[in-house]
């Protein structure tokens, strides 16, 4: 074999190699929330990008304004995992439409749910 051609094989092998290591699982499973947390995903079934993590106490009053860039009118699915409901507006500011998502409840389809996918830019976690 030509040196040329041992070093296509070569190559050719480490890029499948490279994109076999880029189909592995991400850092958390689909639907993962800690307990006492609120998350929030950009697909439906608590799939895509995980765009909110977030732990009760962490921000004055539990209001929390949803990234423009990374999240902001993007959540299709929820799992609030805290002991109070939480409150998600159509606008920045806590304002505009708002569905209310009780304590300890997953919805898995925000379309489904209150056609209000995709909507969410900020939200409340209130007691309940």
């Amino acid at each position: 074999m030509s040196h040329l051609v041992k070093r296509l094989v070569a190559a050719t092998s480490t890029g499948l190699l490279l994109g076999v290591a880029g189909l592995a699982a991400p850092a958390y499973a689909a639907g993962t929330c800690s307990s006492g947390k609120i998350c929030m995903w950009e697909d439906f079934s608590y799939n895509g990008s995980k765009y909110v993590d977030y732990t009760p106490g962490s921000i004055s009053n539990d209001k929390y304004e949803i990234n423009g860039f990374n999240g902001d009118n993007e959540i299709s699915s929820v799992i609030n995992n805290t002991d109070k409901c939480a409150v998600l507006y159509d606008n920045d500011g806590f304002s505009g439409t708002r569905i209310t998502i009780g304590k300890k409840t997953s919805v898995s389809n925000l379309r489904t749910f209150a056609n209000f996918d995709n909507e969410a830019e900020s939200f409340a976690l209130v007691s309940c």
